[in-house]
């Protein structure tokens, strides 16, 4: 009995260490601070540092490569953020139909940092150091995608929104090298 006791005392002290290394990798990635601006989309809500310039990624996101038409934006909507909104929308709408995965109430966060330097911080802060340098990655566990003003574009956007997408639609996720085949598979077929 006395050993089923320290068994017990051994799991409530896994456990409390486990919740407490999770709390501090969200409080060192705390969206809800003042310096992070937020839009809403229907399945995406993209925070943002003051800094980066969302004009700039406005313009880097392209997708007048399938059905969109860019005059809708000149008569309807003014505000950049609802530009960006809609943009991503339609990313994400776009990836499900290459993949034909539809995941039921998806819905993630997009990180837009200002440098490389910021995003990297933010790696080192959820995993650690890392010798490779990742200019965009998604990480399941906060449903959100992290990168940069300057790294964003369709393709990579497509690609880890097909991450997300994919860890959202199977219940049991599948390995490593095959979640990246197929966003690579997204990437590469996106303007079919």
């Amino acid at each position: 009995m006395k050993r089923f006791g320290f068994h017990i005392i051994y799991l409530i002290t896994l456990a409390c260490l486990h919740f407490a290394g999770e709390a501090s990798a969200e409080d060192a990635l705390a969206f809800e601070t003042p310096e992070w601006r937020n839009i809403e989309s229907q399945y995406c809500t993209i925070r943002y540092r003051p800094e980066v310039d969302l004009k700039k990624i406005n313009r880097k996101i392209d997708l007048t490569f399938f059905d969109f038409n860019p005059q809708y934006y000149k008569v309807k909507v003014e505000e950049v953020e609802q530009k960006l909104a809609e943009k991503f929308d339609r990313l994400f709408e776009r990836v499900q139909q290459i993949l034909d995965m539809f995941p039921r109430k998806i819905h993630i966060n997009v990180a837009i940092y200002e440098d490389q330097q910021q995003l990297d911080d933010c790696y080192y802060q959820l995993f650690g150091p890392s010798s490779k340098q990742r200019i965009s990655y998604y990480v399941h566990k906060y449903t959100t995608i992290y990168t940069t003003e300057s790294a964003i574009s369709e393709e990579v956007l497509a690609h880890e929104i097909a991450h997300a997408i994919i860890d959202h639609y199977f219940l049991i996720l599948p390995p490593e090298k095959i979640k990246e085949l197929l966003a690579q598979y997204v990437e590469f077929h996106l303007e079919d």
